[in-house]
């Protein structure tokens, strides 16, 4: 099992004391989140040297929306995955985490393509529109042999994709080597009825990425998600990439991080 974990969850005031903390609580990897820009590459690079923690996944930076009305908007959303996919290039990662529509449902003053009905709906509109330009995108990730991960998300944070079978259906739809797709326990379980069964069904073809949070969205361990059915699923497919945790956590930090790691590399064990 390699864990990974968001930077911005990592105790530590400097990127390099966050990459120490992770190599002494026993983790494998980082999500860079604050830092994913490539003005911080050498900085990635020489903690990642030091401590041996590997950057598992990037995020997008710069602004816009992949669904958004006006062209300038998208096209900053594209530039922003292309940036991310080139430090993703540069220090080891899959590639960048990719919630296609989260930015358009959590800023509702965005202005939405107009609905075309009868003609075409705005929901076709917007999923072509996705579908396009991750095609645009993923010839990028192409050549640098880094991936968009796109990640379903639950239906109060993204109308869609929000079950990892919608996140099949794009990857097929874009139909490049370059697109991937994550499973996050949290919205999994409130999205897909069996939990086990869609990791199963979506396989290790596509799942480049798996977050871990519990039912409420803190430390695994803490509400009443099974983890252990999941990971024997994740096994089952021959998964081998990073479980990031994203999520809440109660106490003091280093603590109660460290005891978690534990926590999971048991269940992964048992599974």
């Amino acid at each position: 099992m390699k864990l990974s974990i968001r930077e911005n969850m990592v105790p530590g005031d400097s990127l390099l004391e966050k990459f120490r903390n992770l190599r002494q609580l026993g983790f494998d990897g980082i999500e860079m989140t604050t830092s994913s820009s490539l003005d911080m590459a050498e900085e990635i690079q020489a903690a990642t040297k030091e401590t041996g923690i590997q950057p598992s996944i990037t995020s997008a930076k710069g602004g816009g929306c992949l669904i958004d009305s006006r062209k300038e908007e998208r096209d900053l959303a594209v530039r922003g995955h292309i940036e991310a996919l080139e430090l993703a290039a540069r220090i080891g990662a899959y590639g960048v985490i990719s919630p296609p529509i989260i930015t358009m449902k959590m800023q509702p003053n965005r202005p939405r393509i107009p609905d075309l009905s009868p003609v075409i709906s705005r929901d076709e509109v917007e999923r072509r529109m996705v579908i396009a330009l991750y095609q645009e995108i993923a010839k990028r990730g192409e050549e640098l042999g880094t991936h968009i991960i796109v990640e379903p998300l639950n239906r109060y944070e993204q109308w869609w994709p929000c079950t990892l079978q919608h996140g099949v259906d794009i990857c097929e739809a874009v139909s490049s080597p370059a697109c991937k797709m994550m499973a996050d326990l949290f919205h999994m379980h409130i999205e897909d009825a069996d939990m086990p069964g869609a990791i199963r069904q979506a396989g290790s073809e596509y799942i480049y990425n798996v977050h871990l949070a519990d039912s409420q969205r803190r430390l695994p361990g803490s509400g009443h998600t099974d983890f252990t059915s999941c990971f024997r699923a994740l096994k089952e497919i021959g998964y081998d990439k990073f479980c990031g945790l994203e999520c809440g956590i109660d106490g003091d930090p280093m603590t109660a991080l460290g005891e978690n790691v534990q926590y999971l590399r048991k269940l992964w064990a048992e599974a």
